[in-house]
Formats: structure tokens, C-alpha cells, sequence
């Protein structure tokens, strides 16, 4: 009986520790540097300095914005079957009017087309959407149609979102939007 080696079995083996523990550096120091960076490390600049601070060495003063609906700069048609919100006014205190806009395409025969817009706000007791306000039923004949809806909010914070029920078609909802004020 022949005697075998120990070292043949582990030798195969050391290809792939060495390749596991490279990977394990790698993602050791993907971590430190992602940990580094949301906790704000200091690390010099381009010209020496340290990053947080002017250049005159007093330190930079970092400002925190709370998330509200964003006002419309330049005006974007949304395709069909899509819906936009955006600030369109803003008022004094808690008042803002919204400009929602979506397209309808009723089809190549041009049939009739009824739609309604509703702006419906999360209520967090009953855990659903309600109606807040509602604009009541519009319509129009042939080609596709740019519509548009301008619900106003009065001293009323929370989550908001805009749907347009098309006969037919159902219902288009928007993404849902915070007003804090």
C-alpha cells in the first residue's frame, strides 16, 4: 500500500480560499469606503483642503430640505395613459394649486370619451386612499386630447395623489405627492 500525500487534496483548495478571501477584501473595502462616504468622512480636496470646509477654514453649513411637491419649469406633454402633477401655485401658508395633465387617445374611430379627475389623500387611520376633491365629469369627440385639471389644497399637509377615470379605459393614477407645511 502506497502512502498518499496530505498536501494533494488542500493544494486543490488554494485557488479558491485565495480567490474568496480576495473577494472578501474587495467587498470589505466597497463597505469602509460606502460607510465612509454616508457618514461624512474628511479627506482632502483637489486643492488641500478638508472636504466640509471653505476655503477660508470656516466649516461649510449643510442644509437639510424637507420633500415637497416640486414646481413645473418647463411644461411636458405626458404620453397617453400617463398622468403629471406639479406645483403650479404657491400660496400663502398651507396653500397650493397643482396643474395635473394627461393625454387621452380614444382610438382611430374617434368614439366618445367621458373622464373625471379625483384627488385622493391618504388617510393613515383607515389605511386607504379618500376622495378629497373631484372634478366632476368632462368629455370630448374625435382625435387625442391633452387634459388638464387644477385641484387646489388648503391647510391640509399629507400624501396626495392625482387619478383620471376614462370610460372605458379605467383608471390612470399619478405618482403620490407629499404638501408639509
Amino acid at each position: 500500500m502506497g502512502t498518499r500525500s496530505s498536501l494533494k487534496p488542500v493544494g486543490g483548495l488554494v485557488p479558491i480560499m485565495a480567490s474568496g478571501t480576495a473577494a472578501a477584501l474587495k467587498l470589505l473595502i466597497a463597505t469602509l469606503a460606502v460607510a465612509g462616504a454616508y457618514f461624512g468622512v474628511a479627506t482632502p480636496g483637489p486643492t488641500g483642503q478638508e472636504a466640509g470646509t471653505s476655503t477660508t477654514g470656516t466649516p461649510v453649513r449643510t442644509v437639510v430640505l424637507s420633500a415637497q411637491s416640486v414646481p413645473i419649469k418647463a411644461r411636458q406633454i405626458p404620453e397617453a395613459g400617463m398622468v403629471t402633477v406639479g406645483a403650479a401655485d404657491i400660496g400663502a401658508s398651507c396653500e397650493r394649486t397643482y396643474h395635473a395633465e394627461s393625454v387621452i387617445d380614444p382610438g382611430p374611430s374617434g368614439d366618445p370619451v367621458l373622464y373625471e379627475w379625483r384627488l385622493r389623500r391618504w388617510s393613515p387611520s383607515s389605511h386607504a386612499w379618500k376622495t378629497y376633491l373631484f372634478s366632476g365629469t368632462a368629455g370630448f369627440m374625435g382625435a387625442q386630447r391633452t387634459v388638464e385639471w387644477h385641484p387646489r389644497i388648503m391647510d391640509n399637509p399629507g400624501w396626495y395623489r392625482v387619478e383620471l377615470t376614462v370610460s372605458g379605459k379605467g383608471v390612470t393614477v399619478g405618482e403620490k405627492f407629499q404638501l408639509s407645511c
